[in-house]
């Protein structure tokens, strides 16, 4: 029996990616997907989540959500996820300007299905909004997998934050401490899911004439070239598409159970991920396999296109770029 999960995203690259992992992962069951503000405005990414639903096949309702986060002015990631969100992507539908419908979607879906799981991968001001909409869907909530935070790697957003938190700490803060089965998802772990720039390249070598792989590499080539060129590293991190993967197989983690507080500071710790003895209970997920989770992005999402081990080489790149970047911070 498929997981049923409702996905809170902000489309954005790697977002794209997840989304499509899965609508292909027959362990998972897509019930919703809600659209909050965070990589691009709130406009775009419900354009491309419906975009990309019509390029994966996913047939479950989308629905926009914050424009916002919940006290502070919304600061998308243009310069990661280009200016309609989807890197090189410029999709042919204009952004229409949308109502925020995402809070009560989240909350009738939870009273409709006790125990369903729900994924964020953007900021969690949706989630933080239904929940104080709706304290009682607390207790009705099954898992939570929230990918976000940072706690012994460097943030994507300051030395100690990473974007989705970093976006709207009071949402994450809320949500942290409302008492729900959180399972977190780090930039720790997801920063280890790499697709090297040579599968990006046989990407774009398939999309001169396949319109659906020209897609992708043009999506995916925006977000190596951020990384060449912020990070130096050759290919792309696709952060969310761990937390997906995470839903359908926990066990590809391994995880510790902690006590987190987010900091509600404006200033360099502003959205960082802190240890706490009053801070909210949760699992977060500190190692990962990342090899075995390539290899599902390569056969679910990618094997039309690659090569049989393309992505094999991610998971070594990303471990000796993360070790490079430690030693030259000491």
């Amino acid at each position: 029996m498929p997981t049923s999960v409702l996905i809170d995203t902000d489309p954005g690259i790697d977002d794209a990616v997840a989304l499509a992992l899965a609508s292909r992962l027959p362990e998972l069951r897509i019930v919703a997907i809600t659209i909050a503000h965070g990589n691009t405005d709130v406009d775009r990414a419900t354009r491309n989540a419906r975009l990309i639903a019509s390029i994966a096949g996913i047939a479950a309702p989308i629905i926009p959500g914050a424009a916002a986060p919940l006290v502070r002015e919304p600061r998308p990631a243009r310069e990661t996820h280009g200016p309609e969100g989807l890197g090189h992507v410029i999709p042919a539908q204009e952004p229409e300007h949308e109502i925020d419908g995402a809070a009560e979607a989240i909350i009738a879906q939870v009273r409709g299905q006790r125990k369903l799981t729900v994924c964020c991968l953007g900021p969690l001001t949706n989630l933080a909004t239904a929940i104080a909409f709706a304290p009682d869907i607390a207790d009705a909530l099954g898992p939570v997998f929230v990918m976000g935070g940072a706690l012994n790697v460097p943030g994507t957003q300051t030395a100690r934050s990473e974007f989705n938190w970093w976006s709207d700490p009071e949402a994450a803060d809320f949500v942290m401490h409302a008492h729900l089965d959180l399972r977190l998802v780090p930039l720790d772990v997801t920063r280890r899911i790499a697709i090297p720039g040579s599968a990006i390249g046989a990407l774009a070598k398939a999309g001169e004439s396949d319109q659906q792989a020209r897609f992708w590499a043009d999506a995916l080539r925006f977000y190596a070239d951020f990384h060449q060129e912020y990070e130096r590293f050759d290919g792309c991190i696709v952060n969310d598409a761990l937390a997906i993967a995470l839903v359908a197989d926990p066990s590809l983690a391994g995880w510790e159970e902690m006590r987190l507080d987010v900091s509600l500071s404006d200033g360099a710790e502003r959205g960082a991920v802190r240890r706490s003895p009053e801070g909210g209970r949760t699992a977060v997920a500190m190692s990962v396999r990342a090899s075995e989770v390539l290899a599902l992005l390569e056969r679910t999402v990618f094997a039309r296109w690659l090569e049989p081990g393309s992505l094999a080489g991610g998971a070594a790149d990303a471990e000796r770029w993360l070790a490079n970047a430690a030693r030259e911070r000491k």
